[in-house]
């Protein structure tokens, strides 16, 4: 059984799905050049079958991802996102979101996708849509790493009305127990709408927020927070808005409060607000359904200091965050409830794989590397490595080099784990400077990552465990002053991805730096410049390159040094 899995909204993609195995998943973004694009994924599509070597005739089912296609609210092409401001004080009601929903779906637009599946010679395959918060929660479980059940939670900023779900999952079936309105959404009314007063681009720079709020402290404005948003008390798995305001007329009403703060006990006070109400959220699911597995989805699962707090919830045995948290996975989501269905239909048992890597996009041949090279100026400069491309690599970044790496097939989401990123030497803070002012412009309080041999991830990290995906962070040793550059500056946490052999040539990379530096690690941070989206392509990857104050690009086994 073969299933198309679209999202065509804020980080549009699609998935394609045999059996209930991935075979390619990839954004839009990563194919036109256009951060966090929004709209029909038309080159995704095409190039989820090209990737598969399938025939798009061959699908058995589109399975199509929110019934509403909303994106932000401030994006000025989305009036339909601009009507759900409107009616948001409406939207107090699950009754009233659900009637909503059902409503703006009458005037989803579809044209276009039509088009091009017509033009694929699929305008006579069922299609069908998948409500968004299934599509979060249906990633999250059916590729969980154990068997069994699990609480499933998704949370984000909204879809289809809704903000926040919470429901049970068992074998082939997710059981949904509770939902919160978007009206009711801890991640809108807060921790947007502080990323925007703080000068940041809401749905985008929460990252930023996160990363500033270590530095700040407590100066009583979380207990002004405690009055926006809460746990419902009659309703312990749902989050409610007792402020009176949403989105950005909350900023209005507390612009008094604001003006004059420190904007890092802004941030302090959000990130600790959001933690407080997550932990007792999760803790409140755990309690009422008596499951102690938890799988969790949806953008708001990207505040890595917020998932370690979960992980170290003492009533959660295990806990599985799906990597690809936001709207860009919901693909993935889509395809995986419509293979359920499908199977459902066709009275056939599903079948299940639990995740093991990302790795779903493009890997691009040698001889398109090679022909794409020689149509730019740097034909005289690259060097065909045949041979062992990662020991030159690892010489390169313990000579103090900043290389930029495009192997193999894409990452999907939005964290480079070592295929489509830039690596530099761990143990020099003078390559922050570097990296954030010649070549990525990020904020001075920002970390980067580190990349740590499986092996040597106890040497490094406080409780340390498999962690793949940059989805997590974790305290750190003294030892982990080695990797200096990549831990926060003021905490002393960090994000690592645990490297073992689902990426061997990665792996190689970073054994041979340890050969050469002692230190199993290296500087790991996404490929592309500020404001673009991580590189998907050689020819975006040359002109990063030539744009950027990187010393070396690494195109599958070419090299080239400025």
């Amino acid at each position: 059984m073969i299933v198309l899995g679209i999202h065509d909204g804020h980080n549009a993609g699609a998935a394609l799905v045999k059996d209930g195995q991935i075979l390619a998943a990839i954004s839009e973004e990563r194919l036109n050049n256009w951060k966090n694009y929004f709209g029909p994924p038309l080159l995704s599509i095409r190039k989820v079958y090209e990737i598969a070597q399938i025939e798009p005739q061959n699908t058995d089912l589109i399975a199509i991802g929110c019934f509403v296609r909303v994106g932000p609210p401030y994006a000025d092409i989305n009036w339909l996102g601009r009507l759900q401001v409107a009616l948001s004080p409406y939207v107090k009601s699950h009754a009233f979101a659900k009637m909503y929903v059902r409503i703006l779906h009458n005037f989803r637009e579809t044209k276009n996708l039509k088009s091009l599946l017509t033009t694929l010679g699929m305008g006579n395959i069922p299609i069908t849509f998948i409500e968004h918060h299934l599509t979060h929660a249906a990633c999250a479980f059916y590729q969980r790493p154990w068997s069994g059940e699990a609480v499933i939670l998704t949370l984000d900023g909204s879809g289809d009305g809704l903000s926040a779900t919470v429901s049970i999952g068992k074998g082939n079936l997710i059981k949904r127990i509770a939902e919160t309105t978007y009206y009711d959404s801890l991640s809108n009314n807060v921790y947007s709408e502080m990323t925007g007063f703080l000068g940041f681009k809401r749905w985008e720079h929460e990252y930023k927020l996160m990363g500033l709020a270590p530095y700040g402290r407590d100066d009583g404005l979380k207990d002004i927070f405690n009055n926006i948003i809460r746990i419902h008390p009659q309703k312990p798995l749902e989050f409610q808005n007792t402020f009176g305001a949403y989105l950005y007329d909350v900023t209005k009403k507390l612009t008094k409060i604001l003006v004059g703060r420190r904007f890092d006990n802004i941030a302090w006070a959000t990130q600790r607000h959001f933690e407080e109400l997550v932990v007792q959220w999760v803790k409140n699911a755990v309690r009422t359904t008596g499951i102690h597995t938890v799988v969790c989805n949806g953008g708001a699962f990207l505040n890595v200091k917020a998932n370690k707090c979960i992980r170290e919830i003492p009533e959660v045995e295990k806990v599985f965050f799906y990597p690809a948290a936001d709207d860009g996975g919901t693909p993935v989501g889509a395809a995986l409830e419509g293979y359920v269905r499908l199977c459902k239909e066709k009275r056939e048992k599903p079948k299940f794989y639990p995740l093991t890597n990302l790795y779903f996009g493009k890997k691009w041949a040698g001889h398109e590397i090679e022909q794409t090279i020689k149509n730019t100026k740097w034909k005289k400069r690259a060097q065909l490595i045949k041979k062992d491309i990662e020991k030159e690599i690892a010489h390169l970044l313990a000579n103090g080099k900043i290389v930029a790496r495009f192997s193999g097939r894409d990452e999907l989401g939005s964290r480079a784990l070592g295929n489509r990123s830039i690596l530099a030497d761990p143990r020099d803070l003078k390559v922050v400077h570097r990296l954030n002012f010649a070549i990525k412009q990020r904020d001075f309080w920002m970390p980067f990552a580190p990349s740590i041999l499986q092996e040597d991830a106890r040497k490094y990290l406080v409780d340390a465990k498999v962690a793949p995906y940059m989805i997590e962070a974790f305290d750190t040793k003294k030892e982990a002053f080695a990797l200096i550059a990549t831990i926060h500056q003021f905490d002393l946490t960090c994000r690592p991805q645990t490297v073992d052999n689902i990426n061997p040539t990665y792996k190689k990379l970073i054994q041979e730096f340890k050969s050469l530096t002692g230190v199993g690690a290296v500087l790991n941070t996404s490929f592309n410049l500020h404001g673009f989206p991580i590189v998907g392509t050689p020819e975006v990857a040359l002109k990063t390159f030539e744009n950027s104050g990187l010393d070396v690009l690494a195109l599958e086994n070419w090299l080239i040094e400025k």
